[in-house]
C-alpha cells in the first residue's frame, strides 16, 4: 500500500515507471549483438521481465514513499488452504466470536521500550515490603519510593495533586489471588471507571530480552527468523482486501511511526512487516515529522500534473500482460503471485487522492506537549493518536486496524520512549502520564456520543510492549525483563463480564501463569473473525494450548486469551 512520510525521499512514480521499462528489456539487451541487431521478444521473456519488474514496482512503491518493515515476498506453494486466506474451517464455526463480539476497528498503542508494570498496571504493595525483609526487600513497587527522583514527589510533579499513590483498592485480583493496583502514572485512566470495568490485563512472558528481538515477537507473535514474520496489521489487511469488492479505495490498516531515529535500528519497523503474504497485504504506514505529516507522498506533485496518463499507461501495459497470463481457451489468468503484488501496488498509487481524505487537515499540522514539568516541541504522542482518530473515526471508510508506536513526549534516556535504563521515575512518569491523558480524552465518556472520538461498544484499544523492566532497580533505572509483564485492552469484545486478569506474576517478578506473544497475537486475528491457524500465520504449536488440533487450539484462544466460551 501507499506510504506516506514527514521527509519523503527515493524514486517517485516516474522513476518507478522507467524501472519497469527497464526491467522489460534488460534481458533482452544482453543478447544484442555486436552488430546492434533489432531486439527479438519472446513472449517467456517478456512475462519474466514484467513479473520481476512488478516486484521492482511494488518495492519501489514501498522505498520511494518510505514503507517501513521487514517484507517477504516469498511464494506459498504447499499447504496453502483451500479457498481465502483465513477463511473459518467447516466445523469451526461455533468456536469463533459471533459478529456481535467484533469489534468495528482497533487501535494497538504499542508502548515501545518496554513498559514498567510495577508502577503502571501491576502493583502488588506486599511484594518488595521492606519492612517484611527477605531478598525481595525494596524491589518492584518499593524501588523508587526512598530515592532523592522518589515516586511521591514526581506524582506531584505530574498533576497528581491530593490524589492517592494508589487507590483505596485494587482494580482486580490477579489468578493466584492477590489484589493488584493501578500505579499512580495511570490516574488519567483510573478517573475513567467506564474504561477500567472493562478492561482486560493477560501477564505475559517470553525469552526474547533485546528489543531487536522482542519487539518482533511482541507484535508478530514469532520469533524474528521466521519468514512468515508478519504483524496483525497485515493480517488484518490481506484478510479484508481479500474480500472487498473494487469500490473500496482506502486501506484496512495503518502503521503510525514517531520520527524517531532508533526505530529501524530497535526493529520497530516491523509494524508493517508481510510475512508470506506478500507486498499487497502492507499496512500503510506514516511517518510524522516535527510538523506532521506531509502530503508529498500524496499529492504525486513529481508527476507533474500528468498523473492521469500515467496511470492510464502503467493500467495499459499491466493488463497487455495479465492477457498473456490466460492460456488458450481459459476463462481465468495462472497463478501469478507476484502480478497481484503489482497490481496492488498500482492500485495504492491510483487511490492515493482517496486516502488522503482520511487523514484529516490536522495530520499536517506538528504539536507541542507538557507533562511533569517537561516540554516538547514535537509531541508525537499527540500527533500519532490524533491521526489515528481521524482514521478510525471516519463514518464510511475506516481501517479495521491502526497500530500506533507511541515515541512519547519525549525519548528516556535509554532511547525509546519507555527504555528507562536512567532515570526511569523521571522518564517513566512523563511519558505514561502524558500517553494516558491523550488518549482517555479521545474516548468518548457514557452517554457523550462525540463521532469524532473511540466508542468503546465498537472499538478496541490494545496497549501492548515488548518486555517489562525488572522488578530490581539498576542505579536510577531499571534493565530489559522478559520474565513476568503485562499487556491490556479495553472495548469491543472486553467488556465488565469478561474484564480482569488473565495470569499473575510472583514475588520475585516472574510470572507463575502467563501467555505468550503467539497467543495473544493469534487470539486477536480470532477476535476480529480471522481463523488463525494457516501456513501464512500461525501454527498450533505456536501458541501454550498443548494440543496439535487447531479446533481445541480456536478454542483454548476463545475461552482463555478472549474470555468467552464457545
Amino acid at each position: 500500500m501507499t506510504t506516506v512520510r514527514g521527509a519523503p525521499d527515493g524514486p517517485g512514480p516516474m522513476t518507478i515507471l522507467r524501472r519497469v521499462r527497464m526491467a522489460l528489456v534488460d534481458s533482452s539487451m544482453a543478447k544484442r549483438s555486436a552488430r546492434r541487431s533489432p531486439l527479438i521478444w519472446t513472449p517467456a521473456q517478456s512475462r519474466r521481465s514484467f513479473l520481476r519488474a512488478g516486484s521492482l514496482a511494488a518495492a519501489g512503491i514501498g522505498l520511494g514513499l518510505g514503507a517501513g518493515g521487514c517484507s517477504s515476498e516469498g511464494e506459498v506453494v504447499d499447504g496453502v488452504p483451500t479457498g481465502p486466506w483465513a477463511s473459518i474451517k467447516e466445523g469451526g464455526e461455533g468456536l469463533m466470536p459471533p459478529v456481535s463480539r467484533r469489534p468495528e476497528g482497533v487501535l494497538e498503542l504499542f508502548l515501545f521500550g518496554g513498559l514498567c508494570p510495577w508502577d503502571s498496571f501491576y502493583v502488588v504493595p506486599e511484594f518488595g515490603d521492606p519492612a517484611a525483609g527477605g531478598p525481595t526487600a525494596g524491589s518492584m513497587w518499593w524501588a523508587f519510593q526512598d530515592t532523592i527522583e522518589n515516586v511521591s514527589d514526581q506524582f506531584a510533579r505530574c498533576g497528581g495533586a491530593d490524589r492517592p499513590l494508589l487507590e483505596s483498592s485494587p482494580w482486580a485480583s490477579d489468578s493466584a489471588g492477590r489484589g493488584v493496583y493501578l500505579g499512580p502514572w495511570l490516574y488519567p485512566l483510573r478517573e475513567r471507571p467506564d474504561i477500567i470495568n472493562r478492561m482486560r490485563m493477560w501477564v505475559m512472558r517470553h525469552d526474547q530480552a533485546a528489543h531487536e528481538t522482542g519487539v518482533p515477537l511482541a507484535m508478530c507473535g514469532l520469533l524474528h527468523s521466521s519468514p512468515r514474520l508478519a504483524s496483525t496489521a497485515a493480517h488484518v489487511q490481506r484478510f479484508f482486501a481479500d474480500r472487498q469488492d473494487e469500490s473500496r479505495r482506502t486501506p484496512w490498516s495503518t502503521v503510525v511511526y514517531p520520527g524517531l531515529s532508533d526505530l529501524s535500528a530497535l526493529n520497530g519497523e516491523v509494524a508493517s512487516a508481510v510475512g508470506l503474504h506478500g507486498a499487497a497485504a502492507r499496512p500503510v504506514s506514516l511517518r510524522l515529522g516535527a510538523n506532521g505529516l506531509t502530503s508529498d507522498g500524496l499529492d504525486r506533485a513529481t508527476v507533474a500534473g500528468r498523473t492521469d496518463a500515467l496511470d492510464d499507461l502503467v493500467r495499459y501495459y499491466g493488463e497487455r500482460m495479465g492477457s498473456r497470463l490466460v492460456p488458450p481457451g481459459a476463462e481465468e489468468a495462472v497463478r501469478a503471485p507476484r502480478m497481484k503484488n503489482y497490481e496492488a501496488a498500482r492500485r495504492a498509487l491510483e487511490r492515493a487522492d482517496a486516502f488522503q481524505a482520511l487523514l484529516g487537515e490536522d495530520a499536517f499540522v506538528g504539536a507541542e506537549g507538557e507533562d511533569c514539568g517537561d516540554y516538547s516541541e514535537r509531541d508525537f504522542t499527540t500527533m500519532s493518536l490524533r491521526l489515528a482518530l481521524n482514521l478510525m473515526t471516519h463514518p464510511t471508510d475506516a481501517p479495521k486496524w491502526t497500530t500506533v508506536l507511541d515515541g512519547g513526549l519525549l525519548p528516556a534516556v535509554g532511547g525509546a520512549a519507555y527504555d528507562t535504563h536512567f532515570k526511569h521515575v523521571h522518564h517513566s512518569s512523563r511519558n505514561t502520564v502524558h500517553t494516558m491523558k491523550e488518549l482517555v480524552a479521545r474516548i468518548n465518556e457514557p452517554g457523550e456520543g462525540d463521532p469524532n472520538k473511540l466508542d468503546l461498544d465498537k472499538h478496541t484499544v490494545l496497549l501492548t510492549t515488548e518486555f517489562g523492566r525488572t522488578p530490581h532497580a539498576v542505579g536510577d533505572g531499571l534493565n530489559h525483563w522478559v520474565d513476568g509483564y503485562v499487556v491490556v485492552g479495553f472495548g469491543g469484545p472486553f467488556d465488565e463480564e469478561n474484564s480482569g486478569i488473565v495470569g499473575a506474576i510472583g514475588e520475585n517478578g516472574a510470572a507463575t501463569e502467563s501467555i505468550s506473544p503467539g497467543d495473544f497475537r493469534t487470539a486477536m486475528l480470532q477476535m476480529q473473525g480471522m481463523w488463525p491457524f494457516s501456513a501464512e500465520s500461525f501454527s498450533v504449536s505456536e501458541t501454550t494450548a498443548a494440543t496439535d488440533d487447531e479446533f481445541e487450539g480456536v478454542a483454548y484462544l476463545a475461552e482463555r486469551v478472549l474470555g468467552y466460551q464457545p
